[in-house]
């Protein structure tokens, strides 16, 4: 008896294999590419193959059946490779949540399907089903009923464990630290490569975009509509129609190093944008994140939605929010023509589905159109230069009077920082730091000073243009090289970036504008600086950045991964650099604080009433 329930469990254990095998390489990666995510992220795969091991389990109690449970666990796990590899090829992601939708359409799904490969499928599943059928008459192995009602009983609870193991308020949230679970929503296509199909699937479930606020209503937005529907009107007394062509620049990690607590430079490394600060529209901008986190910003920019506002299960919005979205608006939608840019792949992030969905009209990526003529590197740097990058914003604005938008995201200061990129490096730190640490900090200086120099280049280009081109510069984060430095006590200046606003043709207005600001604000930013009309929606959005501290996701090291937000609104106050309660608001910032979140969840999680009443004023 003994000996039989051993080949039987050897059995299961082999149909496992097989199914494990068959989802992992389903994510496009090779034997050995498998074998390294094996040993790396030993916890996970070993996760992984125990959860499948309960599910054929599962089914095997449901069924009773050695050979009918494996030809129907080897058929299931057959149809999730097949869409979770057609995923990873088509889209570069895995098979989400969100996809479940498309059953309503599944007619239309098989209608794009290669009608010979589906025929092939039939056959080979009824292939399976005929051999199992005989395998079993030859073979029976039935479990107990006890047996079977216990196993059905842990393998439910294993999958509402599993589908909730990635909420930081869940009571499984401690088997997702035991294996060291990393979502990596950052990177779809590398999730699914490592976690596999099931557990990237489970990182995906549930997530809460943000909580519904109290009094949300259709009514209610409507009030909140004809409120700045009349503030806008009288902000745009005298104000011009948006015929400009306006850049929005997000350099990779470019910040101010003279600025971190415990070390000195010899020389400043940014000295032209400096000046720019100094003397235009600029200042200082919170961002979100500490090494990371640079799709974060971009959708802050362009969406005017603050990431304070969202749940801690929606980190990252570009690949958990807007590939899912009908409609997203974004601040290039005010544009006739506006495309994206960014010197790198454009399947990080899902930058190529998120733009499209913003309804930009053209992306440009190294694996999307992006010309090897503008792809020259800086001495060893591996990443595109700012300067080449720069040239090919020139070559993409239009010479006509229409309007046009264009956001560039730049790569030339992406770490690593640990190699020495650059010759004759004329940077020295002093402080009380390692000696990696100072050559981190000294290459990263040297990088930001080709920056500095690529935006003189730049703006001197632009000068010389006849459109009125208006230009927002912003650094997204700081780079994660000061290990010196307690993010806890000095969280504020540690998550301060510089920004300017800068035009070739018209003279920025002369009023008091935000020198500390959120990322959410630079639309309206760049309205009031060019005294171009807003939109309802801007007009709110510019009261906020007037009359509300910040408002941040995070700006203290709390969560397991400082590149990502915790999920906790933070207010920073612009005067004394520190962070507020929402108590310490005044009324009247309590309620606009409430109206932009009401705004937020309409766009994102609730009925989009406010796109309905034109609060938008979309011109596409």
């Amino acid at each position: 008896m003994k000996k039989k329930y051993s080949i039987f469990f050897i059995k299961l254990f082999t149909v496992t294999v097989i199914g494990y095998l068959v989802l992992m390489f389903s994510s496009n990666i090779t034997i050995g590419v498998l074998t390294n995510y094996f040993m790396e992220h030993t916890k996970i795969q070993l996760f992984n193959f125990l959860f499948l091991f309960l599910m054929l389990l599962f089914f095997m109690s449901i069924f009773n059946s050695f050979w009918i449970t494996s030809a129907f666990f080897i058929i299931v796990n057959l149809i999730i490779a097949i869409i979770n590899y057609e995923k990873v090829v088509y889209r570069n992601e895995g098979i989400l949540p969100t996809d479940l939708t498309m059953i309503n359409s599944i007619d239309k799904i098989f209608s794009m399907v290669n009608p010979v490969l589906i025929f092939m499928i039939i056959i080979f599943i009824a292939l399976i089903f005929v051999l199992f059928y005989f395998l079993q008459r030859n073979y029976q192995m039935k479990l107990g009923k006890k047996f079977r009602i216990l196993i059905i009983l842990l393998s439910l609870f294993s999958i509402y464990g599993i589908i909730n193991m990635h909420k930081e308020d869940s009571a499984f949230s401690k088997v997702s630290d035991l294996i060291i679970n990393n979502p990596m929503y950052y990177d779809p296509l590398m999730a699914v490569k490592i976690n596999g199909p099931i557990l990237n699937f489970a990182n995906n479930y549930g997530v809460s975009i943000m909580d519904k606020p109290r009094g949300y209503s259709k009514r209610n937005i409507s009030k909140i509509v004809n409120r700045y529907k009349k503030i806008s009107k009288k902000l745009n007394k005298g104000r011009r129609s948006n015929n400009q062509k306006v850049v929005f620049i997000l350099s990779e990690s470019f910040s101010d190093p003279t600025k971190v607590p415990g070390i000195k430079l010899n020389k400043d490394p940014i000295p032209y944008t400096r000046s720019l600060i100094e003397h235009n529209v600029g200042g200082n901008m919170i961002s979100d994140g500490y090494g990371g986190g640079t799709a974060n910003m971009e959708y802050q920019a362009l969406t005017g939605l603050s990431l304070g506002n969202f749940a801690a299960t929606l980190p990252t919005p570009y690949t958990q929010l807007v590939v899912s979205q009908k409609k997203t608006f974004t601040f290039n939608n005010l544009f006739d023509n506006s495309i994206a840019i960014h010197p790198y792949f454009g399947s990080l992030y899902s930058r190529k589905n998120v733009f499209k969905k913003m309804e930009f009209d053209k992306f440009y990526s190294l694996d999307n159109n992006y010309p090897k003529k503008y792809s020259k590197k800086i001495g060893e740097n591996p990443y595109v230069s700012d300067k080449e990058s720069y040239k090919y914003l020139v070559s993409k604005l239009r010479g006509d009077n229409k309007s046009q938008f264009i956001q560039l995201s730049t790569m030339q200061n992406h770490m690593p920082f640990d190699k020495k990129y650059y010759k004759n490096n004329q940077f020295k730190v002093k402080g009380n730091v390692s000696k990696n640490e100072s050559m981190m900090i000294e290459n990263y200086s040297k990088g930001i000073n080709y920056t500095d120099k690529a935006n003189k280049y730049l703006l001197s280009r632009l000068k010389n243009v006849k459109q009125n081109i208006t230009v927002v510069f912003y650094g997204d984060h700081l780079p994660s090289i000061y290990s010196h430095v307690n993010l806890r006590i000095n969280s504020v200046v540690m998550h301060e970036t510089p920004y300017f606003i800068w035009s070739n043709h018209k003279k920025l207005r002369n009023i008091p504008y935000e020198q500390y600001v959120g990322t959410y604000s630079f639309g309206s930013e760049v309205m009031k600086a060019t005294n171009s009309k807003v939109t309802p929606y801007g007009a709110m959005i510019q009261n906020i950045s007037e009359k509300l501290p910040v408002i941040a996701s995070k700006v203290s090291n709390t969560a397991s991964d400082p590149n990502l937000p915790d999920g906790g609104m933070n207010l920073v106050d612009a005067k004394s650099r520190s962070i507020l309660r929402i108590s310490d608001m005044s009324f009247k910032q309590k309620k606009l604080l409430r109206d932009y979140q009401m705004i937020q969840y309409d766009l994102t999680a609730g009925k989009g009433y406010s796109e309905e009443m034109k609060f938008m004023s979309r011109k596409k």
